[in-house]
């Protein structure tokens, strides 16, 4: 970030200086003591459980020199300067928002039921080929995470890809003002946090909160093939809408593609172009993921060179889709979460790179959240790992109804917790297996990883 004054600080928050000078200026901006560097502002956040007023002072030892405080009657460090605001959190939205809107350079901002992140990860890589590109890292994608991926924004950027993550209707719009995308990306709706929104349609309004600052140059940048995502044509809206897809038409259309075992070929076509592409990861929801980052890529005047080179340089964030070996046993760990159609996408993949083994597992586990939709949406996960699966190790409460739902297609055992499907799999494991790992991140059935290590030594 370049630097921003306390000046400046001062109007964009309208802040009151209690101590300091107003000569200092910062160079960058975090709500973790523990990761300030010399120069930083820091901002105190008030949550749940900790309260960050309490940690000033070893912000300050760790070479913070200004902070905000919505807390006037605290004792702070001699030598920080003390800015007083009604709310930290309002305040470091406005300086981020102030960082954002002080560079002209498109942004493109993500959402979505399932893929969200797996799509940002696409996109960037595919833009970070022509342009020095700014995305989203790791799980910063909520209201408090956002204003720190804008804070990195700086001058030499020519693209920001940012992700939008929601938990209740209203959380996308907390952000979107500072974010203000020229191109709002919907990848699908789902069930996802449906025990809080109560119903699917809930779940569309709140994802279609990111398009809530299009201009009437802005591009909504939609699955056309979604249910709830079509309706937007209909409704009354100022931007413009584009669609990516594999059935009926679409601005950018999957023609035809084939998902093996080394990933996928991908007939694309847009326009007067129709190109092929390959991507090193199977299954069909990574078809339309990669149409997102393809489709962005044809729109900023990419060759088919620079598109597929960024394909090839995608690398999946931790716990996602990360395929590997452990000796002579090949591992899917998918475990960072999940909902019926990851659950699906990652049986999908299951099944194409299990032609080359023996026995094909899947560990699969509660998909939280769900509230009343929860026993059917797991039979029906079950049901539809009958002929993915060989063998499935159900975990959680809900992991019985998985395996209720697999029935007697093959072997079937249900397990508590991930420990307990561990034990059971260390036991069983032999060579030539494939491995099949995904729940909702809470199940932390990524610990299963080490019980597969044990069992191939």
């Amino acid at each position: 970030m370049e630097s921003i004054s306390i000046d400046e600080i001062l109007h964009i928050t309208q802040g009151e200086l209690l101590q300091g000078t107003r000569s200092q200026a910062i160079t960058n901006v975090a709500i973790d003591s523990r990761k300030i560097e010399n120069g930083y502002l820091y901002v105190p956040i008030i949550g749940e459980s900790n309260n960050g007023h309490d940690y000033i002072n070893q912000a300050f030892l760790n070479g913070c020199t200004v902070c905000l405080t919505q807390e006037k009657e605290r004792s702070f460090p001699e030598g920080l300067a003390v800015i007083f605001v009604d709310s930290t959190l309002a305040a470091m939205k406005a300086l981020a928002g102030f960082n954002r809107h002080r560079y002209h350079l498109p942004v493109i901002a993500i959402t979505g039921s399932s893929g969200k992140t797996t799509t940002k990860d696409l996109v960037a890589a595919v833009l970070a080929q022509k342009y020095n590109t700014l995305k989203t890292e790791g799980n910063f994608n909520n209201e408090y995470g956002i204003p720190q991926t804008l804070f990195n924004l700086e001058s030499d950027h020519e693209m920001a890809v940012i992700e939008m993550g929601m938990d209740h209707l209203g959380d996308i719009s907390k952000s979107i003002q500072i974010v203000e995308p020229d191109i709002g990306v919907i990848t699908n709706v789902g069930l996802s946090h449906i025990e809080r929104l109560k119903t699917q349609e809930n779940i569309y309004l709140a994802k279609k909160e990111i398009l809530q600052t299009l201009k009437s140059q802005g591009i909504a940048y939609v699955n056309g093939d979604d249910v709830f995502l079509k309706k937007l044509s209909e409704e009354q809206n100022n931007f413009e809408i584009r669609t990516f897809g594999i059935h009926g038409d679409h601005t950018v259309k999957a023609l035809d593609y084939r998902s093996h075992q080394d990933g996928l070929e991908i007939q694309v076509a847009w326009e007067d172009r129709s190109e092929r592409y390959t991507f090193n990861y199977p299954g069909e929801h990574n078809v339309y993921n990669c149409l997102v980052a393809i489709g962005l890529g044809y729109f900023y005047k990419m060759s088919q060179a620079q598109i597929q080179k960024g394909l090839d340089a995608f690398v999946p964030s931790g716990n996602r889709m990360d395929i590997f070996t452990i000796g002579e046993t090949k591992v899917i760990n998918d475990s960072y979460n999940a909902n019926p159609d990851a659950m699906r996408a990652s049986l999908d993949v299951l099944a194409t790179l299990g032609r080359d083994y023996k026995r094909k597992i899947a560990i699969l586990g509660d998909m939280l959240e769900m509230g009343e939709y929860g026993p059917p949406a797991h039979y029906e996960v079950g049901n539809y790992a009958k002929d993915k699966a060989d063998l499935l190790i159900g975990v959680g409460e809900l992991g019985q109804q998985i395996c209720n739902g697999y029935g007697d297609s093959g072997e079937v055992y249900h397990v508590l917790d991930a420990l307990a499907a561990g034990e059971y799999l260390k036991k069983i494991v032999q060579p030539n297996d494939i491995i099949l790992i995904k729940a909702s991140r809470g199940m932390g059935l990524e610990r299963i990883i080490d019980f597969i290590k044990e069992g191939n030594r």
